[in-house]
């Protein structure tokens, strides 16, 4: 028996938007809902042998369906809490369409993409311990005059701002050493490994001094 797992008319609505010709126009045209979407409701209502009648009779379109999902559930900016309900309908219907057919390349597929996904996840998870003891060793090794103004994850990477008192160094714009940007680099990849790309920036008084890269 399929057990359902946080299904919500939310989610069945955003991926009936996302993948299924159900829109105003495509209803006034007699275009009906896609096989994706009749699963989903389906499961929504824990009716398995709908389920299994979608799986047997309409079989040659799941793969596109299980493709324009797991395309959705990995693009940037979709709700974890969504990815991982995208993720176990493809999962239930890759299982079933294997049954059917005794064809497990859709099933491998799915699981070879959620494992992407969790890395993917891994990959831009910074450890609070980690993210606290990386600043106050950055200011460390600015001497007192560095002070962290942003810290967080972005599309790039890892985006460190740090501002440099004026007075530093006793010159009216203080100067950011090459060993200096090298030593602050490695110690934010020793600290966070999992940051496999980033930047530091250095300023002050709104000029920028210097920015260090790392990663790809």
């Amino acid at each position: 028996m399929i057990k359902k797992g946080g299904c919500s008319l939310a989610v069945v609505l955003t991926f009936m938007f996302c993948f299924a010709p159900v829109s105003a126009v495509a209803q006034a045209e007699g275009e009906k809902p896609s096989v994706g979407v009749l699963f989903i409701q389906a499961m929504d209502k824990k009716d398995e042998a709908t389920m299994r009648e979608l799986i047997k009779t309409r079989t040659d379109e799941f793969p596109m369906e299980v493709k324009a999902m797991i395309e959705y559930a990995m693009s940037p900016g979709v709700d974890p809490k969504e990815q991982d309900f995208l993720f176990q309908v493809t999962f239930i219907i890759s299982t079933m369409y294997s049954e059917q057919t005794g064809d497990e390349r859709l099933l491998n597929a799915v699981k070879a993409s959620r494992m992407n996904l969790e890395e993917a996840r891994k990959s831009v998870s910074l450890p609070p311990a980690a993210v606290e003891k990386t600043k106050k060793e950055l200011a460390q090794l600015g001497s007192g005059s560095w002070r962290i103004v942003v810290f967080r994850m972005g599309e790039g990477g890892l985006d460190i701002e740090i501002d440099v008192r004026e007075s530093s160094g006793g010159e009216l714009t203080p100067r950011i050493e090459f060993k200096q940007a090298e030593a602050a680099k490695e110690l934010v990849r020793k600290n966070l490994p999992n940051a496999k790309k980033g930047k530091i920036i250095w300023s002050s008084m709104g000029v920028g001094l210097k920015t260090a890269f790392w990663g790809d």
